[in-house]
């Protein structure tokens, strides 16, 4: 019987994961676009639903933002996996992304 050893593998270091780590913002910084995206999905919407609905008046501000929070948040999410540097900057950008959302279902809570 042959006795088989195993091979020891090197532990990386944390320089190593670090340098891994230092990725460009790129998500992050597109975490701050939900609000442009937003703004052209709630135009686009309310521009196909003109005078078709009654309630034709909301559906695009709807569909607005929550095309942006679902940009910002998927960015923020990619740049966390990507593990980019600086993590605060995509949180912030879908923070500031999903503020539309959580105005529009305060007016939409206090509506008379």
């Amino acid at each position: 019987m042959r006795v088989h050893e195993e091979k020891i593998r090197p532990v990386r270091s944390s320089a190593a994961v670090e340098r891994r780590a230092q990725r460009l913002p790129l998500l992050g910084l597109v975490s701050f676009l939900g609000l442009p995206i937003g703004a052209f999905a709630a135009h686009i919407a309310t521009a196909a639903n003109h005078g078709v609905t009654a309630g034709a008046s909301t559906t695009g501000v709807s569909i607005g933002v929550l095309a942006s929070a679902a940009v910002g948040l998927i960015a923020t999410v990619g740049s966390r996996v990507r593990q980019e540097r600086w993590p605060w900057l995509g949180i912030i950008g879908a923070v500031l992304s999903a503020a539309p959302l959580v105005l529009f279902l305060i007016g939409m809570m206090f509506k008379h």
